[in-house]
């Protein structure tokens, strides 16, 4: 493995992870506070953001990603009057794209809000339809800086909308209460902090183009494609991965489409059936994928402009080295990730959104012959998506080794095979009264495992994979499942000695059962050798750390 060509590419990433880590505490926070504020509301609020985020993916998702690897090609190349052309095109292609889906998202909320039994919605839905207007221009310049290998623009420019829709939709939210309106129009004051902040994040970035967006290339070629050239190019790029990407996120989606139509089919009434959904969703889904999306998704962001420069001059032995590092690194974070939140999943949800979040309104409810309260439906689904994190985690890593390595077409067949599983088990399972809301989480994994194996199948194929699976993910998997048990003995102790559920409590729970979490899986990678120098190398100050492990003999030198 080429160190400091691994480490550039974690570098990028390292930018993205403190980004969207700082992001998602802040949606983490802006959720909790928003859920206090509407209260009942907050499943109006959801269900019209999960059909904005869906037609988000559908119109952001491919053509950042091609004008990413595009950039990267180009530079490498040193052609910079086909970047200009790349970044002037990406603009236009996705001003116009954007500005369809606002129109159809802003005309088509009624009828939208109605199938999915989430009528209330419709107000909320029109509300930030702009959003998909400004993001898709704000995705350009993202994807443009990205090929450049320049994360700070879009770590910059997610932190200012996540910070605005913090102050401005809590604000809003909190002004519209105290006003005396409906939840309705709460919800849609809330949901508007999105809004402005993809306009001020859409400001920034074009500001920051006109300061920096010169300085990019070292050398120049005159060489360059066509206008019409490289418009086909992004066609094929990006039509593959927009429909990969927006599968990848359809379970949320289809949560809003499925969950409380099939509850109500199956017995459920309606206020539980909402209930259940808000439970889930509300509190659920902004906690499952905290991991993946600040440690794990920005490694797939950094590695495709990386292997695609390194393919662009035929450096197949570089791009290999890329591809097994983003893999072992994913699986490194992943796994560990995933047993940790299986075993301390109560404590997280009772730790943002409170022990009695909700019970003055569910106490006298019963579902499945039993009283509930929100936090015990959370908990539960939490802990089945925790087991989605290692798929999810790697499926997006590889995705983005497929595309990076010209097979974009082959996540289609992956994805298409996982949203299939999707589908057929969340309808089905969300049907069966003993099993209900605890069909979306379990159908999300099935989906994410079945995409993930294709994935690997493929990479194998196109031997890109180099080693065994057994010899990437193995020892870490056996170390993940200690950390994973670890965690859970000491939060079992916990709650033993601390007594009844409270925010400092849970708080106590998770420092401690994290920390055993931590301890045991850096301790049995070491008496494994589950982990390697080079690897150790990569860290914050990894020289140090590897150089004294080696010194010790927890280590073997791997130096050539």
């Amino acid at each position: 493995m080429n160190e400091k060509q691994s480490a550039s590419f974690l570098t990028d990433a390292l930018i993205i992870s403190l980004s969207n880590l700082l992001v998602k505490i802040i949606g983490v926070v802006f959720r909790k506070s928003l859920a206090d504020i509407l209260q009942g509301g907050i499943g109006v609020y959801t269900a019209a953001y999960s059909v904005y985020a869906m037609l988000y993916m559908v119109s952001t998702s491919g053509l950042p990603v091609a004008i990413s690897r595009m950039v990267a090609a180009s530079r490498k190349l040193g052609r910079n009057i086909e970047i200009k052309r790349i970044y002037r095109l990406s603009l236009i292609i996705f001003g116009g794209l954007g500005l369809v889906f606002t129109l159809a998202m802003f005309f088509g909320a009624d009828f939208v809000a109605v199938r999915t039994e989430h009528a209330d919605s419709a107000l909320a839905m029109r509300v930030i339809s702009p959003t998909l207007l400004l993001i898709c221009l704000s995705s350009a310049f993202r994807g443009y800086f990205q090929g450049l290998r320049n994360m700070v623009p879009t770590a910059v420019s997610q932190f200012i909308e996540a910070f605005t829709k913090l102050a401005l939709g809590l604000s809003a939210a909190y002004f519209a209460k105290q006003a005396g309106y409906s939840l309705v129009v709460q919800a849609a004051f809330a949901i508007s902090g999105i809004t402005v902040g993809t306009f001020l994040s859409l400001v920034f970035l074009f500001l920051y183009k006109l300061a920096r967006g010169k300085n990019h290339l070292g050398f120049t070629s005159a060489d360059t494609e066509s206008y019409g050239h490289i418009s086909k190019n992004l066609a094929r790029v990006a039509i593959p991965v927009t429909i990969t990407s927006s599968a990848l996120y359809l379970s949320q989606f289809l949560d809003t489409l499925v969950i409380n139509k099939y509850l109500i089919s199956s017995g459920v009434a309606r206020e539980i059936a909402e209930d259940l959904y808000s439970a889930y969703t509300g509190l659920t889904l902004s906690i499952s994928d905290l991991l993946p999306a600040t440690l794990i998704f920005p490694i797939a962001i950094s590695i495709l402009p990386a292997v695609s420069a390194a393919l662009a001059v035929n450096n197949k032995k570089q791009a290999d080295n890329y591809i097994h590092s983003s893999i072992r690194i994913t699986a490194l974070l992943a796994l560990p990730g995933a047993f940790g939140m299986l075993a301390v999943a109560r404590p997280a949800i009772t730790l943002i959104y409170g022990v009695g979040f909700g019970s003055a309104d569910t106490l006298s409810r019963v579902w499945n012959g039993k009283p509930y309260i929100p936090v015990d439906i959370a908990s539960t689904a939490l802990m089945i998506l925790s087991v989605g994190i290692i798929f999810v985690s790697l499926l997006s890593t590889t995705n983005a080794l497929l595309q990076a390595i010209g097979r974009q077409r082959l996540p289609m067949i992956s994805i298409s095979i996982g949203v299939a599983v999707l589908f057929v088990l969340e309808i089905s399972l969300v049907s069966i009264p003993k099993i209900g809301i605890y069909g979306a989480p379990i159908a999300s994994v099935a989906c994410y495992a079945s995409a993930l194996t294709v994935n690997m199948l493929f990479l194998k194929r196109s031997g890109s994979l180099g080693k065994s699976l057994s010899n990437l993910f193995f020892k870490p998997l056996v170390c993940g499942a200690a950390c994973g048990a670890g965690a859970y003995g000491m939060a079992a102790l916990s709650r033993v000695f601390l007594g009844g559920e409270s925010r400092l409590n849970s708080l106590i729970t998770l420092c401690l059962a994290g920390g055993a979490g931590v301890v045991i899986y850096a301790a049995g990678l070491l008496l494994t050798r589950g982990i390697t120098a080079s690897e150790v190398r990569l860290l914050p100050k990894g020289n140090a750390i590897s150089g004294f492990l080696i010194k010790k003999g927890l280590l073997d030198n791997d130096m050539t």
